[in-house]
């Protein structure tokens, strides 16, 4: 299944990238559904690593590994290698930004899910309803980040509700 989002940011294409691609190990701050996510591995760019970890409200960990990272065509794509649900085979997704003007970027993501065996087919439209709902408000707290400089609403809600870590 392919789950396509997409919104337009007010912002140079550049602005955007530095938060989606400069910063990729670091979308919890920005992203309410991640509680945390941490770059791995060796560096395929500044500040940026082959792999991240997210950890993500009500679905656990999974782990990413950066497929594609193009800076120049804005362009990134990540293939989830651990943590999906057994009847998930296979997990991509494909960012692109797209200038419109010297202040609007269209972001896009496609993302394309592989389920496998009669629990995958059951779970599927279930899978699509969940994930369109989650790309659809991160695309959103994305927009709100780069235009405000500052989180969503949504992700200063999600704070207030998690307890302090302790020293």
């Amino acid at each position: 299944m392919q789950i396509e989002t997409e919104i337009v940011v007010n912002r140079a294409a550049q602005a955007v990238w530095t938060v989606l691609g400069n910063q990729f190990g670091e979308a919890h701050v920005w992203g309410s559904a991640l509680i945390h996510t941490q770059g791995h591995g060796r560096s395929i760019a500044p500040q940026v690593c082959e792999s991240r970890t997210c950890d993500i409200n009500g679905m656990g960990r999974i782990r990413e590994r950066l497929l594609d990272f193009d800076p120049e065509r804005f362009t990134l794509e990540y293939e989830v290698v651990e943590g999906f649900p057994f009847f998930v085979e296979r997990g991509l997704n494909r960012w692109t930004l797209v200038s419109e003007g010297e202040l609007a970027t269209r972001v896009r993501s496609v993302a394309t899910i592989t389920t496998h065996g009669a629990v995958g087919m059951l779970m599927a439209p279930l899978l699509r309803l969940q994930m369109t709902g989650l790309m659809r408000k991160l695309l959103e707290e994305l927009k709100h980040y780069v235009e405000h400089g500052s989180p969503h609403p949504r992700k200063v809600k999600a704070l207030a509700k998690r307890p302090l870590a302790r020293a």
